[in-house]
């Protein structure tokens, strides 16, 4: 079977951005998996916690924590960084690394709170929008309404009687409109009530 053009372009462009070809990974040797494919090298939670408390309260990484948290990065990516990493390192599975989640977000929230930081459970919190005045809303509502008043006057003025089929322009003058339900509810609410009832 002749391989396309198009299938040797594609993995030509993998290899030169630095990707793995598709299926790469089945042909790897079975004596050197990588750390993800063996055994985690901890499965007990409270374990794993101590440890990535332990890896977070390194001062160079409590700092570079620290500076993103201040820098608007959200706890949330950080934590899922952290682990992320220690599941390509081979420290935890995936369901551990799930477990772990909130906990690490709480270290390191604590960690923001201890050292006086602002921070933002995910990145973009902090735009939030602009508070108006009732007086500002309400030119804004307005200006909208004039707006929307003026479109659809330019479409009104855009359509022709021409533009729709004579044989239908017939059977809508032909048409003749029954009274509106509204119309028989004012009819039947004005008959004397039964409390109103002469002797």
């Amino acid at each position: 079977m002749a391989t396309s053009e198009k299938a040797i372009n594609f993995i030509q462009g993998n290899l030169e951005r630095g990707q793995a070809i598709p299926g790469q990974s089945l042909t790897n040797s079975p004596e050197e998996p990588y750390n993800w494919e063996k055994p985690s090298e901890y499965s007990n939670p409270r374990e794993a916690m101590l440890y990535v408390f332990e890896s977070l309260t390194i001062p160079e990484t409590t700092t570079n924590i620290l500076l993103s948290l201040s820098n608007g990065v959200g706890v949330i990516d950080i934590a899922s960084i952290t682990l992320y990493s220690g599941f390509l390192e081979g420290k935890w599975n995936p369901d551990l690394m799930a477990l772990l989640m909130e906990p690490t977000m709480f270290m390191i929230m604590a960690l923001a709170e201890k050292a006086n930081i602002d921070f933002d459970l995910e990145a973009g919190d902090r735009d939030k929008p602009k508070e108006m005045s009732g007086e500002s809303q309400l030119e804004t509502i307005t200006s909208g309404v004039n707006e929307l008043d003026k479109m659809r006057q330019m479409a009104a003025s855009r359509v022709s009687p021409q533009s729709v089929p004579q044989d239908v322009r017939t059977i809508i003058e032909e048409t003749e409109l029954s009274p509106s339900l509204l119309q028989r509810v004012e009819e039947e609410t004005q008959s004397k009530s039964l409390l109103g009832r002469e002797e």
